[in-house]
């Protein structure tokens, strides 16, 4: 509750007209856009009054309406969101602001008080050209204001926009009837520079906060907040410009344009007529007032307004600089008593969000001879959050846009002014640093100090701080700081050494991981084209394998039909009819070629322990050459062999090897017998001479087809007998030598 509360609202015919000319019902109020002490009784006030401003004076007492209204134009903008700014100095009202409804016509405007009122040359753009206006002080016998506007001198650059700090004499009574009459006659302007040095300055062009002029290492000072244009890189600054070298500005050269074609030069001295342009008249002086002055002086301070150099930063540099952040600096405070002796100076900066940056300040970084380096001048404190949802409203951009921030010094606070709600915050918060006396030294805020009993509290007598250079190097480690940090003060910051080591910890385990997952990605991928290569290789040294074809029949050999072997007495390996199965039953990339072929392993079989492969291979070729005298050996050789030598005691599948990777297999019938003879047609052995083909041998054919279920043509013979031959000579028996097919023959890989 408040203990005085005063409502001004617009009256319903005002109203009425407010939405008559098109404007919206919620601009159609009555909003306060000047309040100032007037005297030591009386409060100003001006409002936008539904687009039709009005003023009026207020006991401050009562609250209650002092005199009547009076009309509120060039003292009050008709539109709230157009700014303004407003001085009472010797019972005359400065005001800067717009004066028309449509917010064309510019104005620094002189009213009330006993002086004629006054204005600035009206649609003159050397004048004005779109001025935001953002503060004004009273120095001396001048009125400074404080603004930014489009540059006329850089109108070959499009439009470019600066900042400024205008003056106008407080006794100026205006001019002559023929130049400059009910206007101002000492009204000049230059450029604030708030640069980074270099070979090409990088500017903070647009002024955004001015405060009152500061006493500051016993020099007259005020800060000022730029920020950059909204099409650049997002940055803000603070620079302190001396007003006494404000004033030494105005004393310099001018600048003109000599045709609306040429670019702006300097004025030479010897063209500057005397008495100097844009100075006060007093009594004693030549012209004690200024309607008195020569008509050629005030044209010249017509049409010549701008002066020629700007306006310097005390250091050439800025105090305060912040980049490529989130948001930008809008409003400012300074107490210059900071601390319990008054003797350090803090900045409060206000962001367009909300956010309020503490800085401590050292004005005499700027006497030292040598260039400082930007931003050395202050000392970065803390930053913090003001805006609360919970008790404002929406947390949205507009609802957090920051409209106001002051400073009550009585109540050690920050007040802060938003669309839905005004917030206060404590100007410092040294519970955060309770517990350590080492971070409650080292934040070096004014502030807080450490007391006797071991706590950070905000500075009482008997305290321990070094602000000067917070010197905490005899000072034991802290511990326990964030845990109790956080549970005395909720919105409590991070340190900054903790972000730094969670960051290089977050770094490390991730590329140790990173590394982790590479390494073993890597070896896994290896390790599978490792793998497949010795499956290759495998494949490729063990020529000697014989690739399975067991599964080309296996429907026909279960169905009951002996499987037929691959005859190892073929020169080539394969027998020719193998390319005469059907597509289903042979898949090519199953079959070797004959290059492909490999070596059946030397072995005995059981019947023949004391044979040798060699003899086999003998018997052989022996029955080839000579088929009678071979076959009679080879009874021989078998009788005497141990064991039975009937060619049933061989099965038609051979036996696996654990030599060999794959194996030829034929499934065969059941029992050790064949059903119907040996596998081979009997036709097949017969040595004919009259074959035709004039070599022995020549007629032994390959026709078996491996588990085609197809018995071949002429049946099979028994054991012990042969077709006789057609040609001359006795029939000589054959012998059955199909048990040692199953062996194979020695080839070469040429296939012989």
């Amino acid at each position: 509750s408040f203990p005085q509360k005063l409502t001004w609202q617009s009256n319903q015919h005002d109203i009425s007209i407010c939405k008559m000319k098109g404007k919206h019902e919620a601009e159609c109020r009555n909003f306060i856009k000047v309040l100032l002490v007037r005297n030591e009784s009386l409060l100003f006030v001006c409002g936008t009054n539904a687009f039709n401003p009005v003023c009026a004076n207020y006991s401050m007492d009562t609250l209650e309406p002092v005199g009547d209204n009076i009309s509120g134009m060039a003292r009050c903008p008709y539109d709230p969101k157009h700014a303004n700014v407003a001085l009472f100095t010797g019972g005359m009202l400065f005001t800067a602001t717009v004066t028309d409804f449509l917010a064309i016509d510019a104005v620094i405007y002189r009213s009330l008080g006993d002086s004629p009122t006054l204005r600035t040359v009206k649609h003159d753009s050397k004048w004005f050209k779109e001025p935001y206006f953002v503060h004004a002080v009273e120095w001396r016998s001048h009125v400074y204001f404080f603004f930014r506007e489009i540059a006329m001198e850089y109108n070959y650059l499009e439009k470019v926009v600066v900042s400024r700090v205008a003056r106008v004499c407080k006794n100026d009574m205006g001019g002559s009837q023929r130049v400059l009459e009910k206007q101002w006659t000492s009204f000049l302007k230059a450029r604030l520079n708030c640069s980074v040095p270099g070979d090409s300055h990088f500017y903070f062009n647009v002024i955004q906060a001015v405060t009152d002029i500061l006493e500051l290492d016993g020099r007259p000072v005020v800060l000022a907040v730029f920020s950059t244009p909204t099409n650049s890189i997002p940055g803000s600054a603070v620079c302190a410009f001396d007003m006494t070298q404000v004033a030494a500005v105005f004393e310099g050269r001018f600048r003109e344009q000599k045709s609306p074609e040429s670019i702006w030069t300097p004025v030479p001295e010897d063209m500057v007529p005397k008495p100097r342009p844009g100075c006060c008249a007093a009594p004693g002086m030549r012209y004690n007032s200024s309607s008195t002055f020569p008509d050629e002086i005030l044209t010249f301070v017509k049409t010549h307004p701008l002066m020629d150099e700007a306006v310097p930063s005390l250091g050439n540099v800025p105090w305060i600089i912040r980049t490529m952040s989130r948001y930008q600096l809008r409003r400012i405070v300074v107490d210059t008593a900071a601390g319990p002796w008054g003797n350090h100076t803090v900045v409060f900066l206000g962001s367009s969000t909300g956010t309020v940056l503490k800085f401590l300040i050292h004005p005499n970084a700027t006497r030292s001879p040598a260039p400082a380096p930007p931003g050395s001048q202050s000392v970065f404190l803390e930053e913090f959050e003001t805006y609360q949802p919970g008790r404002c409203g929406r947390d949205t951009e507009d609802e957090r846009r920051l409209l106001g921030l002051e400073l009550d010094k009585a109540a050690g606070s920050l007040l802060l002014a938003f669309p839905p709600c005004v917030a206060r915050v404590p100007v410092a918060r040294c519970q955060q640093h309770s517990g350590c006396m080492k971070n409650c030294l080292g934040s070096r805020d004014p502030y807080c100090g450490w007391t006797p009993e071991g706590s950070c509290v905000f500075l009482e007598p008997t305290f321990e701080q070094d602000i000067a250079g917070g010197s905490t190097s005899h000072l034991g480690e802290c511990e326990g700081l964030v845990t109790e940090s956080f549970v005395d003060e909720p919105d409590g910051l991070v340190s900054v050494n903790l972000l730094v080591i969670s960051s290089v910890a977050a770094f490390v385990i991730g590329a140790v991981i990173s590394g982790f997952s590479v390494c073993w990605f890597i070896g896994h991928r290896d390790r599978k084209e490792l793998a497949r290569r010795k499956d290759k290789e495998t494949i490729l040294a063990h020529s000697e394998s014989v690739v399975s074809v067991s599964r080309l029949g296996e429907r026909r050999a279960r169905a009951g039909q002996p499987g037929a072997l691959l005859a190892p007495l073929m020169p080539n390996g394969w027998p020719k009819e193998l390319g005469k199965a059907s597509q289903h039953d042979l898949d090519s990339g199953v079959l070797p070629t004959p290059e492909q072929t490999p070596l059946q392993q030397k072995r005995c079989p059981g019947t023949l322990q004391n044979c040798s492969w060699e003899q086999s291979h003998n018997i052989i070729n022996a029955a080839l050459r000579d088929p009678g005298t071979a076959a009679t050996e080879l009874e021989a050789e078998l009788s005497d062999s141990s064991g039975d030598g009937s060619y049933g005691d061989f099965g038609g599948t051979p036996r696996p090897s654990p030599d060999r990777r794959r194996v030829v297999s034929a499934p065969g019938g059941d029992g050790g017998d064949f059903a119907e003879g040996p596998p081979w047609h009997p036709e097949q052995l017969n040595f004919n001479a009259n074959n035709g083909t004039g070599r022995p041998g020549a007629h032994l054919k390959r026709n078996h087809t491996f588990n085609s279920g197809e018995a071949p043509a002429g049946g099979y013979g028994r054991h012990g007998t042969a077709p006789r031959a057609h040609g001359a000579g006795p029939p000589r028996a054959l012998t059955d030598l199909h048990h040692l097919l199953r062996y194979g023959v020695e080839r070469t890989p040429s296939g012989k």
